[in-house]
C-alpha cells in the first residue's frame, strides 16, 4: 500500500504522541537499485544535545527511493533532513535508543533496511575549586605571616563545573553537602560557595540539568579541610602580641618607659608561649627598676641641688647615672662637675671613677662596678679601690656559680626530678645566701617527704585492696602512689595489674595536687591554668582549680579571690533562678491569676532581693485586700 507523506502523518498520529515508536515516511524518486546500506552516528551520543544519524552506502544514493524510519527509546523531536537521508533528536536519559530505517522504491516495495542501537552517554561532571587568596597565619619562630597550608574551617571555599565535553547551552545544578558543610550561596548555580565548620573532608555532589530538567550528568568531590578555627584565633593572639611588644621596644627606645611596661606586659599576658617576649619583658622589669629607682634619686638630687649644695647632689646625680642613664640626668651631672671643679686632672679622674664604680657596688651592680674600678686602678694605684675589685669578682663568680645551681634547680623541678632539684639548691646555697630560695628549697624538701609518706600509705592501701580481691580500687591507689612517688618496681607491677583488671574504678586518678603535696611550681600552673578557665566563663571549673592551686600555695591573696569568685557566682545563680520564678509571676499575672503571679513574685523575692518586684507585690497585694471583686483590668490599671 502506498501513502503520501501527509496520510502517513495522519496515520502516526492516530497511534498516538505517548507511543515508544515513532516512524517516518519520505517520498522520494525510485531508487534503481536495492543494495544493503547503514545508518552511520555523525559524534557520540550525549544526552541533551542533539544527534545526528544519516545513511550511507548503495541504497542511499538512489535517486526516487523513499526511507521509512522508526525509533524506540525516550527520544524527541525527531527531525528529517536531505530526504530522509538524515535523521536528528535528542535523547533525554541513558535507556537504550533503537532506530532502524526501511528503503522504498517508488511502488512502495522493500529495498533494504538497517538499523542500529546506542545509549547515551552522561557528561562526565569535574568539580574544580577556584583557588582561593592565599590566607596568612602568623608563624611564632619566623615573626612573619606565612600562606596557610591547607583549608580554614569556616572558610569559604568556590568550587566550579568542568563538563565533558562541554556543554554550550544554559544548565542548572543542585549541589548537596554533607551535614558539617554549608552552602554560602549558588546552591542552584554552576558556581557555588561552600563552607565547613569543622576539620575533615567536606562531601560535595552536583547533579547537572539542562533548562529543561534532564539530567547531563553528576559529579562529586571530597575537599580536605584540615585547619581548625583555633589556629587561626592563636594566630591572631600571638600575632597581635608581637606587635605589641615591638611596640613596647619602640616605646622603650624614645625612653617613653611608663607605655613601654604597659604594653610589655600585655603582650606577655597575650601570649607567654614566646620566650623572646617573656625573657624580654624580665630584661624590660629589670631595667624598669633601675629607671625607677634613677628617677627617685633624681629627685632626692634636685632638692639637694636647690639647697646649694652642689658636691653631695653631683654624688646623688651619680648614682642615679649608675641606676639608669637618663639624659637629663647625664646633662645636669655635666653641668655640676663644671660647677664644681674642672675635673680634668687624672686625680679628678680617678676620684669621678672610683665613685661611679662605687654608686655601681651600692646599687648591686657588681660588673659596672668592676668596670669603673679597674678603669681607677688604671689612672691610679690604690690598695682599697683593689681590694674592692678583688672582693668583687670574687663575689661575682660565687653569684654566677649560685645562680647556675638555682637554674638547674628551678628547670629539674619543673620536670618533676624534685629530690635532684633540692639538691642544686642546697648547692646554690652554698655559694649566695639567698633567704626566698632558702625558704623554697625547705618547703620543697617539706613536700618531699610529705609526697614519700602519702604514696607509702596509698601502696599499703593497695596492697591490702588486691588481697581483697579488689583490683581496680587496687590499680587505682597504685597509680596515686606512683604519682606521688615514681617507683620503676611499683611501675612493673601496674603493668602487669592492667592486663588483668577490666572493670573501671569509682573514681579517677586523683593528682598530687588533689592531696593538697605539691610544690610551688605545680601552684603556678594551676592558678594559670584557674585563669583561663575565669576567661572562657568556666567559673565552677575554674574555683576547683583555683583550690588546688590554694592547697598547695596557701596564698591568702587567691583565697580572697577565691572567695570573691564564689560569691559572686552565687549572686549570678540566685538572679537567675529568681529572674525564672519572675517570669512565671508576669505569666499568671497576665492570664489573670493575680493570687498565683503573688505567690511567685514572693518566692523569686526569697531567693534574691529585688526592690521593683518588692513595690509590685506590696501594690499587687494591697489592691488585693481592698478590692476583692475588683475587675482584672481594672487592677492591672491600679
Amino acid at each position: 500500500m502506498k501513502y503520501t507523506f501527509r496520510q502517513w502523518i495522519k496515520n502516526a498520529l492516530r497511534v498516538g504522541a505517548a507511543c515508544a515508536a515513532a516512524f517516518f515516511f519520505i517520498a522520494g524518486v525510485p531508487a534503481e537499485g536495492a543494495d544493503a546500506f547503514r545508518i552511520e552516528l555523525k559524534e557520540e551520543a550525549y544526552i541533551g544535545c542533539e544527534v545526528v544519524l544519516s545513511l550511507e552506502g548503495e541504497a542511499s544514493d538512489n535517486p526516487g527511493t523513499t526511507y521509512e524510519w522508526s525509533f524506540a527509546g525516550n527520544v524527541k523531536p525527531i527531525l528529517l533532513r536531505r530526504g530522509g537521508l538524515e535523521c536528528r533528536f535528542t535523547p533525554f536519559d541513558t535507556e537504550p535508543i533503537s532506530a532502524s530505517v526501511n528503503a522504498l522504491d517508488a511502488e512502495g516495495n522493500f529495498l533494504a533496511s538497517a538499523d542500529m542501537s546506542l545509549i547515551a552517554k552522561e557528561f562526565a561532571v569535574n568539580i574544580v575549586m577556584v583557588e582561593p587568596e592565599p590566607f596568612m597565619l602568623w608563624d611564632a619562630d619566623a615573626k612573619q605571616d606565612v600562606v596557610a597550608d591547607g583549608l580554614i574551617a569556616g572558610e569559604p571555599i568556590q568550587l566550579g563545573l568542568e563538563l565533558s565535553p562541554v556543554y554550550a547551552n544554559e544548565i542548572q545544578c543542585r549541589w548537596n553537602t554533607d551535614a558539617a558543610t554549608s552552602i554560602r550561596s549558588g546552591e542552584n548555580a554552576p558556581q557555588v560557595t561552600i563552607a565547613r565548620n569543622e576539620i575533615g573532608d567536606a562531601e560535595i555532589s552536583v547533579v547537572v540539568t539542562n533548562a529543561n530538567g534532564v539530567v547531563l550528568g553528576r559529579g562529586s568531590k571530597n575537599i580536605s579541610v584540615p585547619i581548625p578555627r583555633a589556629r587561626v584565633d592563636e594566630s591572631i593572639r600571638r600575632k597581635n602580641a608581637w606587635n605589641q611588644w615591638l611596640e613596647a621596644l619602640t616605646q622603650w627606645d624614645a625612653k617613653n618607659f611608663d607605655d613601654a611596661m604597659e604594653n610589655a606586659v600585655a603582650a606577655s599576658e597575650l601570649d607567654p608561649e614566646t620566650l623572646e617576649i617573656a625573657d624580654g619583658l624580665k630584661t624590660m622589669s629589670a631595667n624598669y627598676m633601675r629607671v625607677e629607682r634613677a628617677r627617685k634619686l633624681t629627685t632626692d638630687a634636685v632638692a639637694l641641688q636647690n639647697e646649694q649644695k652642689l658636691v653631695e647632689a653631683l654624688k646623688v646625680y651619680r648614682r642615679a647615672y649608675a641606676a639608669w642613664t637618663l639624659s637629663e640626668t647625664e646633662t645636669v651631672i655635666k653641668y655640676l662637675e663644671s660647677e664644681v671643679d674642672k675635673i680634668r686632672l687624672r686625680h679628678q679622674q680617678a676620684e669621678w671613677l672610683k665613685d661611679t664604680a662605687a654608686a655601681y657596688d651600692q646599687e648591686g651592680f657588681f660588673e659596672d662596678a668592676l668596670k669603673y674600678y679597674k678603669e681607677t686602678l688604671a689612672l691610679q694605684p690604690d690598695d682599697a679601690v683593689a681590694q674592692r675589685a678583688d672582693r668583687i669578682e670574687k663575689r661575682l663568680a660565687s653569684i654566677a656559680q649560685a645562680n647556675a645551681f638555682a637554674d638547674e634547680g628551678r628547670r629539674l623541678e619543673t620536670e618533676g626530678q624534685l629530690l635532684e632539684a633540692l639538691e642544686q639548691y642546697k648547692e646554690s646555697l652554698k655559694f649566695e645566701a639567698n633567704a626566698a630560695l632558702e625558704v623554697h628549697a625547705s618547703e620543697l624538701e617539706e613536700t618531699i617527704k610529705e609526697r614519700r609518706a602519702r604514696a607509702a600509705t596509698l601502696r599499703r592501701e593497695a596492697t591490702d585492696l588486691q588481697k581483697k580481691d579488689n583490683d581496680a580500687e587496687a590499680l587505682l591507689r597504685y597509680k596515686e602512689s606512683q604519682a606521688l612517688w615514681p617507683d620503676p618496681e611499683l611501675e612493673q607491677r601496674i603493668a602487669e595489674l592492667e592486663k588483668t583488671v577490666t572493670e573501671a574504678p569509682q573514681q579517677a586518678v586523683r593528682s598530687p595536687e588533689d592531696f593538697g603535696i605539691g610544690t610551688q611550681a605545680d601552684a603556678a600552673r594551676l592558678l594559670q591554668e584557674g585563669h583561663t578557665l575565669y576567661k572562657q566563663g568556666k567559673y565552677r571549673e575554674a574555683l576547683d582549680v583555683y583550690r588546688k592551686s590554694y592547697a598547695v600555695s596557701k596564698d591568702q591573696r587567691l583565697a580572697d579571690w577565691i572567695s570573691r569568685v564564689e560569691t559572686s557566682l552565687k549572686e549570678y545563680e540566685s538572679v537567675l533562678q529568681a529572674n525564672v520564678l519572675i517570669k512565671e509571676a508576669n505569666n499568671l499575672y497576665n492570664e489573670g491569676n493575680y493570687p498565683g503571679a503573688l505567690v511567685k513574685y514572693k518566692e523569686s523575692l526569697v531567693i534574691h532581693a529585688n526592690p521593683e518586684v518588692e513595690n509590685f507585690t506590696e501594690l499587687l497585694e494591697n489592691n488585693m485586700k481592698s478590692d476583692d471583686n475588683a475587675k482584672p483590668e481594672e487592677l492591672a490599671r491600679n
